[in-house]
């Protein structure tokens, strides 16, 4: 009796190991290809399990699949993003915290799809997408609002539309990053840049807050 858990427990192991490979496998054909290049077949040879396997795990079939790549890698970037702005200090640094948790998913061989998804994916991941960005549009807003209270923005400063165009900035610089995984450095200085910009000229030499 005492060895039915370490079973089960086993057997979970493997099915969570097999779901996972599937995932692995559909972000890098995703990321090589596009949704038209995500063919079960090619799902089923890179995980290197057989076509069936794969209804086992996702009924719903290539659609399921591809929505579950993209909510898995959206909140592995909502996560290490918070993680990384909770450790900044500052506007900008807590800026170039989102933007490095953002360009480097989007740099990795199995996350480009995430900084690059064409007009194919747009039917497949409606109602999905936006939450990493929405909750980094919002961060970067309580920090422009801290600031403002503080006295550090230029005077009239609208946080709404500054946090807006801010996390506009990110998804661009995602897009590079996809396409360019060597500028990820770039432009996470460049967002540094754009953000130091928004504070009092005496506030970026007097308080650290360096690009």
């Amino acid at each position: 009796m005492s060895q039915i858990p370490a079973i089960t427990s086993q057997r979970e192991r493997n099915r969570l190991r097999t779901r996972n490979d599937i995932m692995d496998a559909a972000a890098q054909l995703l990321s090589d290809g596009g949704y038209a290049g995500t063919a079960l077949e090619k799902i089923a040879g890179l995980a290197g399990i057989a076509r069936g396997t794969i209804y086992a795990h996702f009924p719903g079939g290539r659609e399921e699949i591809v929505r579950a790549v993209y909510l898995r890698l959206a909140e592995a970037v909502l996560h290490r993003g918070a993680e990384l702005r909770d450790e900044a200090e500052g506007l900008v640094e807590r800026t170039r915290a989102l933007a490095r948790a953002l360009t480097e998913a989007s740099a990795d061989p199995r996350g480009r799809f995430y900084g690059i998804m064409g007009p194919d994916l747009a039917p497949v991941l409606a109602g999905v997408t936006g939450t990493a960005s929405r909750s980094f549009e919002n961060f970067i807003r309580d920090d422009l609002i801290l600031a403002q209270q503080e006295g550090r923005l230029v005077p009239g400063a609208d946080t709404d539309a500054l946090a807006n165009t801010l996390n506009g900035a990110l998804r661009a610089a995602g897009t590079r990053a996809a396409t360019d995984p060597e500028a990820v450095e770039a432009q996470i200085h460049a967002i540094g840049l754009l953000t130091a910009g928004l504070l009092r000229p005496e506030e970026t030499s007097t308080n650290g807050e360096q690009p």
